[in-house]
């Protein structure tokens, strides 16, 4: 059996994983690309090597760690390594527009969006753009920091000169069409392997910041630990056996994915439209819990990789 490497910058967000290949014997290697070097001039180690690289890294200090984890894979492909979530995968979960093209093609519903770069030119592309309410969202900001729900150009004006305003870390902003929720909830599509494993369901009555991880590092109303009186987060079995779970595995399949968290919204009408590919998917253990699934979601990734490493 081969060697799994996992390559990521947050150790509080690989304990689950961690635990899920205990259960199977399995300690993985780990690689933190935080910073350091890339040993291109040699050959890489044996192994399964599985990309968990995030794009709100710089939350965390880590502000150039997709640019190394970038490099990194460059290493691994080039000399045939086995890597899951490869570079193409790397290059959607750091550019949304990417992510909006990808989702197109394969026939899936996006929101209406355009991105800037520079101040100077929202409030006019805001104003051609004539979508309002409109959400004002960078375009590497994770977990949904960031995001503001703009119901006017005079809301738009104000923020962007005022002393709040702060220019996102690449400096490109999404002006992004509002889709009102049938429900006060957005749903995240859950893929291990390229094959969906679940769906579940996240409360947005609070905010836009909605990462299912146990552990993050935001307000715990939005990320909660352990038992919590009203969790955010509950698994649904309305998209089992719902058309575009096809056409979202079709999208990952194109581009390189082969774990993701892809999070979708239906409006008024009933349609459904995408807006998120995250490629550093994270799973909520207590609405796991409460729903009694077989299969976990870190349990479904160490049992993929393991079955790599097997196959290797």
């Amino acid at each position: 059996m081969r060697d799994i490497y996992i390559l990521h910058e947050n150790n509080e967000w690989l304990a689950p994983l961690k635990a899920a290949f205990k259960k199977l014997g399995i300690e993985p290697i780990e690689w933190f690309l935080d910073n350091g070097e890339v040993t291109f001039d040699q050959l890489p180690p044996e192994g399964i090597f599985y990309n968990r690289m995030s794009a709100s890294s710089h939350t965390r200090g880590n502000r150039f760690a997709p640019e190394l984890a970038r490099m990194a894979l460059a290493w691994l492909e080039t000399n045939g390594r086995r890597v899951v979530n490869n570079t193409g995968a790397l290059y959607l979960e750091i550019c949304k527009i990417s992510q909006y093209a990808a989702l197109q093609k394969a026939g899936v519903k996006t929101p209406a969006t355009r991105p800037v770069v520079g101040k100077e030119h929202l409030v006019a592309s805001a104003k051609d753009f004539n979508q309002w309410p409109l959400i004002l969202k960078p375009n590497r900001g994770g977990k949904g920091l960031g995001v503001r729900l703009l119901q006017t150009e005079q809301a738009l004006e104000t923020y962007v000169s005022s002393d709040d305003y702060e220019e996102p870390l690449d400096g490109t902003w999404l002006l992004q069409q509002y889709i009102e929720p049938q429900e006060k909830f957005i749903t995240r599509c859950e893929f291990v392997g390229g094959k969906f494993v679940y769906a579940v369901n996240v409360n947005t009555e609070q905010g836009f910041e909605l990462c299912p991880a146990d552990v993050c590092a935001i307000d715990d109303s939005f990320c909660p630990v352990g038992e919590t009186p009203a969790n955010k987060f509950k698994i649904s079995n309305e998209y089992d056996n719902h058309p575009i779970i096809k056409q979202l595995e079709q999208c990952i399949a194109a581009n390189g994915i082969e774990v993701a968290g892809i999070e979708i919204i239906k409006n008024k009408a009933g349609e459904v439209f995408a807006y998120d590919i995250n490629t550093n998917t994270n799973y909520n253990a207590q609405a796991e819990s409460e729903a009694g699934i077989a299969v976990t979601g870190m349990g479904a990734i160490a049992a993929f990789l393991a079955g790599l490493a097997e196959a290797e």
